[in-house]
């Protein structure tokens, strides 16, 4: 289950927080903070899972112990922090990004299909996926050109074939036209 709750989260993260905000055409470019929270998880969990997986390093090979070491600084170096109940992200979104994206195109990784459909004042989006197995449903809302707010439930069935469920929200908010140390998303 701890397994399924990262993969959730990062997933989550990764295809529907950071992307909502950094796609919207009508949204200022700057320095966007992101907060995502999972209700229900114990709280401390993302953080305690962070922390082990910290400890856990010191047993892996050599090779996978600096991959791991590389992909948790450069998640430092974006301003990535986990919290009691999820995560706080920094992004730099320039208008190059926002102009290359529509946020109810049909784009989609390799292994997933999207659907999306605009709401007033936002959209609803969903994901199903096959590598991993999980389907996506969310709702994005945007609060004028610098603020939005987002719900959203995943499933995701993990390897022995048992789906687990998981609800999370956020928000996302401008924090101002300079980005300071983060590099912008296009670039990365």
């Amino acid at each position: 289950m701890r397994k399924t709750s990262i993969a959730t989260f990062f997933t989550l993260a990764a295809c529907f927080a950071g992307n909502a905000c950094a796609q919207q055409p009508n949204i200022k470019p700057g320095l966007w903070q992101l907060e995502v929270s999972m209700p229900g998880q114990a709280r401390g969990q993302m953080a305690g899972m962070m922390a082990q997986m910290r400890a856990q390093m010191a047993s892996m090979p050599p090779e996978q112990r600096k991959a791991m070491e590389k992909a948790m600084a450069d998640l430092d170096a974006q301003g990535t922090e986990f919290t009691n109940d999820g995560v706080r992200m920094q992004q730099c979104i320039t208008k190059d990004d926002i102009a290359r994206y529509d946020l109810l195109g049909k784009k989609a990784p390799d292994s997933c299909t999207r659907k999306s459909s605009p709401t007033s004042g936002g959209a609803k989006l969903g994901m199903t996926c096959t590598r991993p197995q999980m389907a996506v449903d969310a709702t994005v809302k945007f609060q004028g050109d610098k603020a939005y707010t987002f719900e959203s439930v995943a499933t995701v069935t993990d390897p022995d074939g048992k789906p687990t469920t998981q609800k999370s929200s956020g928000s996302g908010k401008w924090l101002g036209s300079d980005c300071g140390k983060i590099k912008a998303a296009s670039v990365r």
